[in-house]
């Protein structure tokens, strides 16, 4: 009783330490369009207008709008429901650690979470991401909890449907909760099914599936009747049909609009070691090769626990939800995800991976009983306690590497600095071309006129149209292509204003760039003879 007492008051501490380093550097600016759209989805819903955009998020846009009735300003709302997401998925992530691994490994685990440079970073985000994290790693540790209520249960001793026994029931919670998360973040689809698939295969049967089907579209529902009511099916159905299809086929990222093997490659490798484990890259802070050895050496003993074959099948066996959601949501982010520029898209696995650091530590510093520290050797007392300094060095790497992160994201982006230099540069009667933010500009600086352009053609015709003043572009509008067009048709290019910062905090547009575009002046005439005093001859 006392150590579940003292377990309960490290949780409380835990997530109070999350909660206040979240919300210590949260911002109150639109980062990028997305960020935009949630915002003004918290001040009107509406779909019709994208507020937001599809699949429109009405879990967390509703989250939002609560705090929004108590006072809070809208970017503020939104704010405070990363910033909790966050605190919450860091302690869901030491309650995984500790159902998988023991005890050991979840202070490992709420150590690493707490000072995860892309958790973190990604908590302060106006952004559905952390929060749709929070609820599935949630969801997983649920799985995870059942299993250990009752291990026996799954594919190895089928239960009945309708079993009413501690783990059927913490399963229901978890689909539940899946369902419900798919209003936070549609995108993490995977996980509801892959769970959904497990638990109603190791119950076995048909009513096992209608059962645990029933339980996952009671959360959906819970979210999906309200939308439609507000929204009604034909402006949801209409809406969605576009956003869906521009998503898979002009904008979205997919493996169909970034076809590049090598380019999708290198997002996986950049995006998950890079980003979701603060790995040490080139462009990246130099202290990061400080922690390089401890994370490479927690990497290891992870991937022990999954050697040979026969303990990574029974590692299967024991938490099969885990394994197959993992799975099924990296294929779908490797293959329907914008994982080229956005590494976000991996969020929901960095909980996972947390948790496998924490494990691999776990496994190689057993506890050892008091009789026994008793009578061990220096030695072995050492190599007991070698990965939790691992553990406490890579944290401790992470931990400056977040801060830092956390103090450079509080300055706008560079398309909130774009927005905000046209606004302050006040009314002008040159057109902002663009492609990408042309609403940003549209609320954030009313007087000026963006046109979007959709291709190189509609740019340089554009540029024609606006006269001999010229115009202004966005960065992400000006392709090669099309500023070697210009050039051939006499213009001149030049950077007006740019604030790019780290790619670390803005993975797409970090180095956005307000341009203009100008008639190059016309051949100087021949220079007028002058006095020898240096005046013009008369």
């Amino acid at each position: 009783m006392r150590g579940e007492r003292r377990d309960v008051v490290a949780l409380a501490a835990l997530a109070a330490a999350a909660l206040a380093s979240r919300l210590l550097f949260r911002i109150d600016h639109d980062e990028d369009i997305d960020a935009l759209r949630f915002a003004l989805g918290v001040e009107r819903f509406d779909v019709g207008e994208l507020r937001p955009h599809a699949p429109y998020y009405p879990v967390f846009i509703a989250a939002a709008k609560a705090l929004a009735l108590l006072g809070a300003a809208p970017r503020e709302a939104l704010a405070l429901v990363s910033a909790a997401s966050g605190a919450a998925a860091v302690v869901f992530t030491a309650l995984l650690a500790h159902a998988v691994a023991g005890r050991r490994a979840a202070v490992f685990a709420g150590v690493l979470a707490l000072a995860s440079p892309f958790l973190w970073l990604s908590s302060e985000k106006l952004l559905s991401d952390m929060a749709g994290t929070a609820v599935t790693t949630a969801a997983l540790w649920l799985c995870a909890r059942a299993r250990r209520l009752h291990p026996a249960a799954g594919a190895d001793s089928p239960a009945p449907p309708g079993a009413a026994s501690p783990d059927a029931r913490t399963r229901t919670c978890a689909l539940v909760l899946l369902g419900v998360g798919l209003g936070v973040r549609l995108s993490y689809f995977p996980f509801a099914l892959a769970c959904l698939a497990v638990i109603a295969r190791g119950e076995g049967g048909r009513l096992a599936w209608l059962a645990r089907g029933r339980d996952l579209a009671t959360g959906v529902l819970a979210w999906l009747v309200p939308l439609v009511l507000i929204a009604t099916p034909r402006e949801l159905v209409a809406t969605t049909w576009v956003q869906g299809l521009g998503h898979f086929t002009r904008w979205g990222g997919t493996a169909i609009t970034v076809s590049s093997p090598l380019d999708r490659l290198h997002g996986v490798v950049w995006g998950v070691w890079a980003n979701g484990l603060g790995g040490a890259w080139p462009d990246a802070p130099a202290a990061r090769w400080l922690g390089a050895p401890p994370l490479i050496a927690l990497l290891g003993a992870a991937a022990l626990l999954a050697v040979p074959l026969q303990r990574a099948a029974r590692a299967a066996r024991e938490q099969p939800e885990l394994w197959a959601s993992a799975l099924a949501y990296f294929l779908w982010a490797l293959l329907g995800q914008n994982i080229a520029y956005k590494p976000r898209h991996w969020l929901p696995l960095v909980p996972l991976l947390v948790v496998a650091l924490a494990a691999g530590a776990a496994s190689l510093s057993p506890a050892i009983p008091a009789a026994a520290a008793a009578r061990a050797t220096r030695l072995r007392a050492l190599r007991a306690a070698a990965p939790a300094f691992l553990v406490a060095a890579l944290a401790a790497q992470w931990l400056a590497d977040a801060l830092s992160l956390a103090r450079q994201h509080r300055v706008p982006s560079p398309a909130a600095a774009i927005v905000g230099f046209l606004r302050d540069k006040g009314a002008e009667q040159r057109p902002v071309l663009t492609r990408d933010l042309d609403r940003m500009i549209q609320e954030g600086a009313p007087g000026r006129r963006p046109v979007r352009v959709r291709s190189d053609e509609d740019l340089v015709r554009a540029v024609e149209q606006a006269g001999p003043g010229g115009a202004l572009l966005t960065s992400e509008a000006l392709s090669r292509e099309a500023r070697d067009a210009l050039a051939s048709r006499g213009y001149a290019i030049s950077i007006l204003f740019a604030r790019p910062r780290s790619r670390y905090v803005d993975a797409l547009w970090s180095d956005l760039a307000l341009l203009e575009a100008v008639p190059a002046a016309p051949p100087a005439g021949p220079a007028p003879s002058r006095s020898p005093g240096g005046a013009p001859a008369r």
